[in-house]
């Protein structure tokens, strides 16, 4: 405390800053997924990063225009006009690591092996084979219908629904009573 000789206000400046520096050796990896074979907005070539050759393989990317160089410029989907937030297509690991880049000068990049390009949606139909490891409904021999669990055999029971059809005052009422006595009525 400082010695006051006539009345007065002391003021004392206290850091009570609840922070811990980072060690010299931290270094984040940050997993990507991007498109694939974007263009790198300084050459108008194929950024390097974002080949099929180098999925996988780590950057170590010291500033933002060397991420840009690499991995391309994030992108983000609109629809008409408005941002699509959320959306799978957006690339948010090149942002936040732009971001990152933005107060620091050193982070390893690695390109996950998804091309966003393929989630885009398509009008036509697929007439090709399915590529290996392609999900498919398989209409043959999948069993469609209500099911419900049978505890003693511990299999599924195919439950055949019953509809009724009356007719009361210009309305149409469908019935569905199931084998659980579960009813539930529709009206049209």
């Amino acid at each position: 405390m400082p010695t006051l000789v006539s009345p007065g206000v002391s003021v004392s400046v206290i850091d009570e800053s609840m922070y811990a520096s980072a060690g010299q050796g931290t270094v984040p990896l940050v997993v990507v997924a991007t498109a694939q074979d974007k263009t790198d907005p300084s050459t108008g070539n194929t950024a390097v990063g974002t080949t099929s050759a180098n999925v996988g393989k780590p950057f170590l990317v010291t500033s933002q225009r060397e991420l840009v160089t690499t991995f391309g410029e994030p992108s983000f989907k609109s629809l008409q006009g408005t941002m699509l937030h959320g959306d799978e297509r957006n690339e948010y690991g090149l942002l936040s690591t732009y971001s990152y880049l933005g107060i620091s000068n050193r982070a390893y990049v690695i390109r996950a092996d998804v091309d966003l390009d393929q989630l885009e949606g398509s009008s036509t139909a697929p007439k090709l084979a399915p590529a290996n490891g392609t999900y498919w409904l398989d209409t043959v021999n999948t069993d469609w219908g209500l099911f419900t669990a049978n505890t003693t055999s511990s299999d599924w029971e195919k439950l055949k629904p019953q509809c009724y059809l009356t007719h009361q005052a210009q309305r149409v009422e469908m019935l569905l009573v199931t084998v659980t006595q579960l009813q539930l009525t529709v009206k049209i």
